[in-house]
């Protein structure tokens, strides 16, 4: 299922979600409290973050299918870059993913990034090509691998293109999803995060039979973090209701209708 979390604020090192945090992803890939499906997450671990030198250039990506504490890289170098915008994943590969590097979030493409704590049923099985099939060819050709998460991460871009908006954008690509999803009788998990260098989106819900994950939001002056488990036991923890979407930029939290938006 994936554990997640995401920065927007002042520049922090990515050790911080990583490593440091007192739950950090570190913990929450051999130990997570709160998964709905599976135990671990110990089949890959990514980061994505902007250079704050270059921030209109696109996101720097680095992932691994070690665990975040068995890289021999990531330990060395990730207290030492720093990012205002970062956004991090340890893996869980669902049944019938491949695994593989290329499946590991974040998904980084045209200056966007998402990862998402979820699945959607059905993907191998015909779910993915009726998806496909609505996804822009340049996008499609793109795809370096075959997952329901990068899948639907082609999908959000796609409706971007048409809609101009991200919230509108992903609540677009979900009513695809659920359209999609109902008509071969399955469900979907949408849990997911996405930035674009200076704005962070979140979901949090599910569509059928599926119930949805956990999803925190942390706001202070330094800036906002979001995360599937809470990186320590600290006050100001809030979670985002079920069937919510939230757009966090520097000047604060704008909460917004996600799923619940979409008909069953």
């Amino acid at each position: 299922m994936c554990r997640m979390a995401a920065w927007l604020g002042e520049p922090r090192a990515l050790s911080w979600m990583l490593h440091d945090a007192p739950w950090s992803l570190q913990e929450q890939a051999y130990r997570p409290r709160e998964m709905v499906t599976g135990t671990i997450n110990v089949d890959g671990t990514g980061v994505a973050w902007w250079d704050p030198m270059e921030p209109s250039a696109p996101p720097l990506r680095y992932v691994t299918t070690a665990t975040p504490w068995a890289d021999a890289n990531l330990g060395s170098l990730a207290p030492r870059l720093h990012s205002h915008l970062q956004l991090a994943a340890v893996r869980s590969a669902s049944a019938g993913i491949p695994h593989g590097v290329n499946n590991v979030a974040p998904f980084c493409h045209a200056g966007h990034a998402l990862a998402h704590n979820g699945f959607i049923e059905g993907f191998r099985t015909g779910t993915a090509r009726a998806l496909r099939h609505r996804i822009d060819d340049d996008l499609v050709d793109a795809m370096d691998a075959v997952s329901d998460s990068l899948t639907l991460f082609m999908l959000v871009l796609s409706r971007l293109r048409q809609e101009g908006d991200l919230a509108a954008a992903v609540t677009r690509a979900f009513s695809d999803v659920a359209e999609i999803v109902g008509a071969h009788g399955v469900g979907a998990s949408l849990n997911l995060v996405m930035a674009d260098g200076t704005t962070l989106l979140a979901t949090r819900g599910a569509i059928g039979h599926c119930t949805a994950n956990s999803l925190y939001l942390q706001h202070s002056d330094e800036g906002t973090v979001l995360a599937s488990e809470a990186l320590d036991e600290g006050p100001g923890w809030q979670p985002i209701p079920v069937d919510t979407g939230v757009v966090v930029t520097m000047d604060g939290v704008r909460p917004f209708s996600a799923v619940g938006a979409i008909p069953s």
